[in-house]
């Protein structure tokens, strides 16, 4: 499991800006339609190839019934325990930790999937800025006027009329919010139905989580405040079910292992040691087992780590994250050699994983051979095949063409990387570098030379 930090925007204040005293002492300006936004500006994202899939297993069906092709929606994970899930940025969809975390089965998941997708096939994306930029007019036109009634003294009359007007900024979104929810529901349903599968998971949720509607902010979870929810939602979806032919559908033993293992590994890699054996005490479940392993590795307790997990790797012995769990486990205590083979195994029996090569790419660089940098590249360059973008690759990619002596190279993935994180100066830098090193007219060359051009 690895943790990619995620930071593309920062709130900056202006150092120069004088504000009168009684400005600056009663004055907060809250903008409630930016409030999910910064939220999430910085947050830590997960790259697991098991949990991933499972992911991708549960949303593949929805996609296609909702004739979207499941290579163009991205997932992505992101290490926050609170409940929630959402689109953003045109075809992209996250989920918290906290979400599969909090569900019972794998059906829960499906569902708020199913209610993601609506909200991509209604254009509700595109329409929410329109929105927002309709509802911000009163609000910017009130604070003005409210800012200029405390400049002149009258603080009363000042925070009345920003007061007043975030809450008409506020009303006029939630309603154009709450229909789109409405809409995202209905497409759901339709959705659930046409894959045969029941809308109870969700239904579940919302029931549980409408209660949360009448509490301030802060006590809400987080899925509330950026899905409007109200007993009428509730209520769509029972009638719904009503209706369906696949209420009392049930998720197969095989998804709801599958889901139970992925709440194991990340209770295990994210919880402290301790809860997490202190949560998994007394049972000898494989989940179970799964999580005490992870447990006790990220503990320092390497050798009962290894010992478990090869009871683990018996039990399944086809299990590719088991064999990529003992790798992590040698390799970041130190076992350099060691953590190749059961990396290799892991790629041997899932040889269309990008992530479980850059972790055996990772694995042999470290050795610092010639022999082992020139084989790492190979393999990162199969795992950027069918994973283009990533940034852990391009960066085992330098590392491997600089013990080779090949600068030119190494400069150029250095370059990659910076230009898929958007800092292009940096890319540019590098790219300018590699330049100076490769033949020119070459495809390298060609390739820094469009990194530059991009700036």
């Amino acid at each position: 499991m690895q943790n990619l930090y995620h930071n593309k925007s920062k709130i900056q204040s202006d150092r120069n800006m004088k504000l009168p005293s009684i400005m600056k002492k009663h004055i907060t300006i809250f903008i409630f339609l930016t409030f999910f936004i910064t939220q999430q500006a910085k947050a830590q994202f997960i790259r697991d190839a098991e949990i991933e899939n499972l992911l991708e297993d549960y949303s593949n069906p929805i996609f296609l019934a909702a004739g979207l092709k499941p290579d163009e929606v991205h997932i992505g994970i992101i290490n926050n325990k609170s409940l929630n899930a959402f689109v953003a940025g045109g075809k992209n969809m996250y989920f918290h930790t906290g979400l599969i975390l909090e569900a019972e089965t794998p059906n829960v998941v499906i569902g708020v999937i199913a209610h993601e997708t609506g909200h991509i096939v209604g254009g509700h994306l595109a329409r929410t800025s329109d929105a927002i930029a309709s509802a911000s007019k009163p609000m910017l036109l009130a604070t003005i006027l409210g800012v200029g009634a405390l400049a002149a003294g009258q603080a009363d009359a000042g925070m009345a009329l920003i007061t007043g007007g975030q809450q008409i900024a506020k009303g006029s979104y939630l309603s154009f919010s709450r229909a789109q929810e409405a809409s995202a529901d209905q497409i759901a349903l339709r959705l659930l139905e046409k894959t045969e599968q029941s809308a109870r998971g969700i239904r579940d949720m919302m029931d549980e989580l409408a209660d949360q509607e009448a509490l301030s902010g802060v006590h809400q979870d987080p899925y509330v405040r950026s899905h409007p929810l109200s007993r009428n939602r509730v209520n769509f979806i029972e009638e719904g079910m009503k209706l369906s032919n696949f209420s009392d559908r049930t998720d197969s033993p095989e998804l709801q292992f599958r889901h139970d293992m992925a709440k194991a590994k990340i209770y295990g890699f994210l919880d402290h040691p301790g809860t997490t054996l202190r949560r998994y005490a007394r049972q000898e479940t494989l989940p179970a087992k799964y999580a005490r392993t992870i447990a006790f590795y990220k503990n320092g307790e390497t050798q009962k780590a290894v010992q478990l997990v090869d009871k683990l790797i018996k039990l399944q012995p086809d299990n590719p994250y088991f064999f990529e769990l003992k790798g992590q486990i040698l390799y970041e205590a130190g076992h350099l050699d060691k953590s190749i083979a059961p990396y290799r195994k892991s790629v041997a029996i899932a040889p269309k994983e990008p992530l479980l090569q850059i972790g055996l790419a990772t694995s042999l660089i470290s050795l610092e051979t010639k022999a082992s940098a020139k084989e790492a590249l190979e393999i990162l360059k199969k795992a950027l095949r069918m994973e283009k973008d990533n940034m852990t690759a391009y960066y085992q990619m330098a590392t491997a063409y600089a013990l080779l002596g090949d600068t030119g190279r190494a400069e150029l993935a250095t370059a990659e990387r910076y230009y898929i994180l958007g800092r292009l100066e940096i890319a540019s830098m590098h790219a300018h570098r590699a330049m100076k090193h490769l033949p020119k007219n070459s495809p390298e060359w060609l390739k820094a030379q469009d990194i530059m051009a991009n700036l």
